[in-house]
């Protein structure tokens, strides 16, 4: 019986040891909560939580989608544009590729496995479309590829637009330019 719930009681704590999710899905939204100070939902990889940003008492996420403002026949749109919200140098974001379809993207996301030392990476991208292929550097000196499955728009309760990026990622938590599964 005791040794039943040593077993137990043990097994949450096997999940501290075995660190981050190295690959999973994330939707990240330009949409604005708050009432006095706005705030958004970015995503931190080693947590594998979304966090506030900007907002006091939460981690710093590592990426956000922030969106670009552009005028497009006389109306405002949104577009969405990834940020990593800590400024360093040599992090940021890298577009890797470009894809016609989904087929064709994820074939070149499953095959891209080691980070070149030839990429610029900036703290903000391009505008997002469908189909791209990111590799992201944080700020812990860890790699991301990101495989963007799809980019929705919409508008809030309060009038406001917003734009939605869902993604597939592979993360690397310990600092390797190798993507291993």
């Amino acid at each position: 019986m005791w040794l039943g719930g040593m077993l137990a009681a043990g097994l949450p704590s096997c999940e501290l040891f075995r660190g981050p999710d190295r690959t999973g899905e994330m939707k990240l939204s330009s949409q604005l909560f708050g009432t006095d100070s706005y705030y958004l939902f970015g995503y931190h990889y080693e947590d594998g939580e979304y966090y506030r940003y900007p907002f006091q008492g939460d981690p710093v996420p590592d990426i956000i989608n922030e969106r670009i403002r552009i005028l497009q026949g006389g109306e405002v749109a949104v577009l969405p544009q990834f940020n990593t919200p800590t400024t360093g140098e040599k992090i940021g974001f890298a577009k890797i590729g470009e894809f016609g379809n989904l087929e064709d993207a994820r074939a070149f996301y499953e095959s891209y496995e080691s980070v070149g030392n030839d990429l610029q990476f900036e703290t903000y991208s391009d505008t997002v479309e469908l189909y791209q292929v990111y590799v992201q550097r944080t700020k812990d000196g860890n790699y991301a590829k990101m495989l963007v499955k799809d980019v929705n728009f919409d508008t809030g309760e309060s009038g406001n637009k917003f734009c939605e990026v869902v993604m597939e990622y592979t993360y690397q938590p310990n600092g390797s330019s190798t993507f291993t599964e």
